[in-house]
């Protein structure tokens, strides 16, 4: 009896497809000439960007791996010297997005976030919009520290739990109503939070290094607050009105077993 996996078979099949596609399109593209407007040395590393887009999409080989192979092929091919391949990886904006991981990885390992999280709704209330405002403020409250990604992969399983209470207990204005209300909350709350500070979300911070490197325009931390926190402070309250009043209306004041929920969640976290 065959007891393959037809997924892992799949994903072993496309890492050697694009563990060979890879090359195969990098070198087609150094032996062919460059395009007019573009010089040798744009060219080869475009070449090269092709290569690690294929083995990022396939994953042929482990993606930090496939960071590093500007700083071999680079000067292999002529695009520049080992000084100008490196270079790039001690930017500022590197360690920026580096301490912003480590904070997230440390408070992963401790489950510091879900506990953030789970003492901000039951600080709120249980009540169908009271749920949802706590999901949204503690989503954004994180998003300011960690990724909004890694937050809004973190809120959905407790969110879940608690729509899947909600079908329980509820009907069906609640079971559709609130789920889609508390689910977009929780990724407009995230990408809402995301936006107040510089480590909130990569795009911030890449923006940040593209003005200091062609305008040498540096912007700092408490400036990016200035601008991030007010965007923060109003955006979440209307996105808040707009999902519980306009398009998904909450009209049930109470949602019977929410604070069990919440609290068992929290007993099982244990103490700090």
């Amino acid at each position: 009896m065959d007891h393959s996996d037809p997924v892992q078979d799949g994903a072993h099949t496309r890492k050697w497809v694009g563990l060979v596609a890879g090359p195969v399109v990098c070198v087609a593209m150094l032996l062919a000439p460059a395009p007019e407007g573009l010089a040798d040395p744009g060219w080869r590393v475009a070449a090269i960007a092709v290569l690690m887009a294929v083995w990022w999409i396939t994953e042929a080989i482990p993606i930090p791996a496939t960071s590093l192979v500007p700083i071999a092929l680079l000067p292999l091919v002529g695009a520049g010297s080992i000084r100008e391949a490196t270079t790039p990886y001690a930017d500022p904006v590197i360690y920026l997005f580096l301490g912003g991981f480590m904070i997230a990885l440390a408070m992963e390992r401790w489950s510091l976030h879900r506990r953030i999280a789970l003492h901000v709704i039951r600080r709120v209330g249980t009540s169908p919009r009271a749920l949802v405002a706590g999901f949204m403020l503690a989503a954004a409250v994180l998003s300011m520290w960690v990724s909004n990604t890694a937050t809004a992969l973190m809120m959905l399983p407790v969110g879940i739990s608690v729509v899947a209470l909600a079908e329980r207990t509820g009907g069906p204005e609640t079971r559709d109503r609130f789920a889609v209300a508390l689910l977009l909350g929780i990724a407009y709350g995230c990408n809402i939070g995301g936006m107040g500070t510089l480590v909130g979300t990569p795009p911030n911070v890449l923006m940040a290094g593209f003005f200091e490197q062609e305008y040498g325009r540096a912007i700092g931390f408490a400036e990016w607050l200035k601008v991030g926190l007010p965007v923060v402070v109003v955006g979440l309250p209307v996105a808040f009105l707009v999902l519980t009043r306009v398009t998904n209306p909450i009209r049930i004041r109470e949602l019977p077993g929410a604070r069990e929920t919440v609290e068992s969640e929290l007993a099982e976290l244990g103490r700090v």
